[in-house]
Order: C-alpha cells, then structure tokens, then sequence
C-alpha cells in the first residue's frame, strides 16, 4: 500500500498542454487538407474544452491540495503555456466564421466576367485587353487568375 504521506504528481495540466496542442493541430490540419476537414474546426473546440477542463483540475488540485499534489508552479507555467494554443484556437474558430461563403466564387475552368484593375504601375487594364491581340502580338490562350480568400 502506498504511503499517504508521499506526494503524487500532477499530471493534469500536462494533459491540458496536451489537449491544447491537438487543438492547435486540428486548425494545421484544416490548412494542409486532410480526410475529415468538415470535422476539424469541431474537433479543434471539442479539443480545447477538454484542454481547458484539465488545466483547471490542474490548477484546482495544485492549490487546493497541495498536501498531496506536487507541482503548484509547473501547474501555472504549464497552464499558461496551454491557454495560448487555445486562444488562438478559439480566436481562429472566431475569425474563421466571418469570412464570407465560398459558394458564389468562379470554378476552376469557368468564364469570369470582364474586369479592370491596375497593373504595377497604376494603368488599369481589363481582362478583354489581355484577351485580345495587341500591336501585331499574338492573343494569350488563357490568363491565370489566383483568388485569395480572406480580407487584407
């Protein structure tokens, strides 16, 4: 039988620290393109709720019992170190929910209406000019045309 007067380690908030950087892997994961994408953003917040119930059964056990858990410093440094994955969790999750719907953008392979704006150096130019065939040069088969989802 264990003696009750030897203290255990806390290993709650290790497992909050642990939690949290699954977390902030779910929103990696999300970017690079993985199987279950539809399910990561849940699975990052269902992640960061348990990391948060950890690191407070952390913080509880290391001030509330400190006859019997060891560890009341490491429970703050790793709580702290955990709350950040977290609160960029929570703040990705946030931000991510007010970008605007994908549904109306061109596809790949489909005719974009005419457009005019400015080229490097402040001249507008429309997608009909670079289409057409300008001062005896050959007209371009296509024109590559990159959208970048998000505000700037």
């Amino acid at each position: 039988m264990a003696d009750l007067t030897e203290r255990r380690t806390n290993v709650a908030p290790w497992w909050g620290l642990l939690f949290a950087l699954g977390a902030l892997g779910c929103n990696v994961a999300l970017f690079v393109g993985s199987l279950a994408q539809a399910a990561l953003p849940l699975l990052s917040l269902f992640f960061a709720l348990i990391a948060m119930i950890f690191l407070v059964i952390g913080l509880r056990r290391g001030f509330g019992q400190p006859q019997v858990y060891r560890g009341k410093a490491l429970s703050v440094v790793l709580t702290v170190l955990a709350l950040l994955p977290v609160a960029l969790t929570a703040f990705a999750y946030v931000t991510a929910r007010k970008l605007p719907d994908s549904t109306a953008a061109p596809q790949i392979g489909q005719k974009v209406p005419d457009f005019t704006l400015s080229d490097t150096s402040g001249k507008p130019v429309s997608l009909y000019q670079l289409l057409s065939a300008n001062s005896g040069s050959p007209a371009p088969k296509a024109v590559l045309l990159i959208f970048y989802r998000g505000y700037w």
